[in-house]
């Protein structure tokens, strides 16, 4: 298991290091308010643990503890997919103990809404996934 990061905002763990410049441009899309107005309530993480392991090395390893042990229901991964991919699909692991949905993955430009509306119970984790499109990649409603 992996120590989840205690932050204050949703964490936005980085996993992959081999390219600094993709790691500021992701970091840059995510804080960028939305169309509407809307910033995401992250805090940027940086993992050495988890370089090198896969998608699903890293979905096993968080315990899914929310809400009695952690205070966020996901952790967003920007992981070795997310860097050779030219979407930059980050991995959104769901950490929720009552919700069984696995995880799918999202454009940078996504995480605002995913963050906003989980953070105040608009919407589950469940209904993004299932947006996700054919090649598990939520890219909005």
């Amino acid at each position: 298991m992996f120590d989840l990061p205690e932050t204050w905002g949703v964490p936005v763990v980085r996993a992959d290091f081999r390219n600094d410049g993709v790691w500021e441009q992701l970091k840059a899309d995510i804080v960028s308010p939305t169309e509407e107005g809307f910033v995401a309530g992250v805090e940027f993480v940086e993992d050495r643990a988890l370089v090198g392991l896969s998608e699903a090395a890293i979905v096993a390893g968080y315990p899914r503890g929310y809400p009695r042990q952690y205070g966020h229901a996901v952790v967003f991964v920007a992981d070795a997919v997310t860097v050779s991919r030219p979407e930059r699909p980050l991995l959104v692991v769901n950490l929720n103990e009552r919700h069984e949905t696995g995880p799918f993955r999202t454009l940078p430009r996504q995480v605002q809404a995913i963050q906003n509306n989980l953070s105040i119970a608009n919407m589950d984790f469940f209904e993004f996934a299932r947006a996700a499109g054919p090649d598990g990649v939520f890219r909005g409603f």
